[in-house]
Formats: C-alpha cells, structure tokens, sequence
C-alpha cells in the first residue's frame, strides 16, 4: 500500500542505463496482469538507438525524458498475432471496437504492472502520452506492422529528482454504492479537490491553478485528430 501510495511520475533521470536482466523480470512479472480470455493483446518495443530516441523526444513534443532515461518504451495494443493465428487456420479475423477495447485494456493493465515492476527496483518512471501527437511519424520511425497499435510510451530509469506525489480526487468522488451519485456531489467532491490542489500548485511556485481549471483547458478543444485514420489505417475497427 505505501509502495502504490508513493507514486510520482519522474522527468529527470540519471544517464544510467537499465539492465536487461532487471527489465526482463519486470516484464515477466507484469505478465501476470489480468488479460480478457488470455488472449495477450499487448507488446513492448524497447527503444535502444540514441538518434532515434533523440527523433522521438522531438515528436513526442520536445520531451527531453525520452531521450535521458535509462529505458524507454513503446507500449501497445497488439492484435497482430491474433490475426496470424486466424490466418494461419484459414478463419477470419473479426476486428471491430470490441477488439480494439480489448487490446487497448489489456495493454494498459500490462503497463500499470510494469510500472510498478519497475519503481519495486526503486526506479522512476514516465509515461509518455504525447507518443500519439505525431503518431504517423513515430510508426514510420519504428517501422510497426499492421495491427500493433501503439498507445503511448513509458521512460524508466534512475530518478535524478522525484516530485512528491500529486493529490487524488476524494474518495466520495470516485468510489459510488449502488448508484452513481448525482451532480451536486460530483461537484461538491471536484471543489473540495480544488482547494486541495490550489494549494499544492502554490506550494510548486505556480499560482492561480487549481484542478478544475486544468481539465477545462485540457478539453476546450479536441486533439490529436488524425488518431482514427491512423489506428484504422494499421488495422483497427472503430464500429
């Protein structure tokens, strides 16, 4: 409990790299998450090459982290050995959103267990979002086939410096018996959360902030547009 507590995401790391022993046990371990029938929809690229580690810094957004850590990498819903297990016994593939849930699910379970795989050994970890800015590119870099669908990255590495974790909604506000509470709660709930992160901003140097705020911003205007031609394009059914 004060393990999954003490979480913080890291952005500066010690240029010391991982060893593949330490990374193996880790992803053996996060194996062993929940996976929908044990179909296994996930896969893991470990990014090794400095000059294209360098490229996806860039097209992540200019996130120094994913060049600096000790590991990095690329974590995504893999149906490809689903269909070449369909194809290979001359079945269809039946991709549809269903499928695409599925692995994007799955995937994510994997991740938060290697997540904590990883920070058990005492490391800091960062996952990268801003992966899927200029998803089209990053695939090209990495030259991914069809069906693996890669959702977002994940730096790993020895912590230069951590931040203290960041406070969470209240309790009241995420956990519901019987019924989904009604507005007045949810709001009630997210002013309390403001108060709260009003002061932690303060307490950061930044003033004025609060958590309502972040997520007006964060949601004014739609993003990353080009994300369902591309996962469509590599394979995925979104109907």
């Amino acid at each position: 409990m004060q393990h999954l507590a003490a979480h913080s995401s890291v952005r500066e790391f010690e240029p010391t790299a991982l060893a593949d022993e330490v990374i193996a046990s880790c992803v053996r371990a996060a194996q062993q998450a929940a996976t929908s029938s044990h179909v296994q929809a996930y896969s893991l690229l470990q990014v090794t090459a400095p000059s294209t580690r360098e490229t996806l810094a860039e097209l992540t957004g200019g996130q120094s982290q994913v060049a600096s850590a000790g590991a990095f990498f690329v974590v995504s819903a893999d149906q490809r050995r689903h269909r070449l297990a369909a194809e290979r016994a001359g079945k269809p593939y039946a991709a549809n959103l269903e499928t695409f849930l599925l692995a994007t699910i799955d995937a994510s379970l994997f991740a938060q267990n290697l997540v904590l795989a990883f920070e058990s050994f005492g490391l800091g970890t960062c996952c990268i979002g801003g992966l899927r800015t200029r998803l089209a590119q990053v695939d090209e870099l990495l030259a991914l086939p069809a069906d693996c669908l890669p959702l977002y990255g994940l730096c790993v590495g020895v912590p230069a410096a951590r931040n203290a974790p960041r406070p969470r909604l209240p309790l009241s506000n995420v956990l519901f018996k019987d019924a989904y509470p009604d507005d007045e709660t949810l709001l009630a709930g997210m002013d309390e959360h403001d108060q709260v992160m009003r002061a932690d901003y303060e307490a950061r140097g930044l003033t004025g902030r609060n958590w309502s705020g972040g997520v007006i911003r964060k949601f004014e205007q739609p993003t990353r547009l080009g994300l369902h031609d591309y996962y469509t394009s590599k394979g995925a059914r979104l109907e």
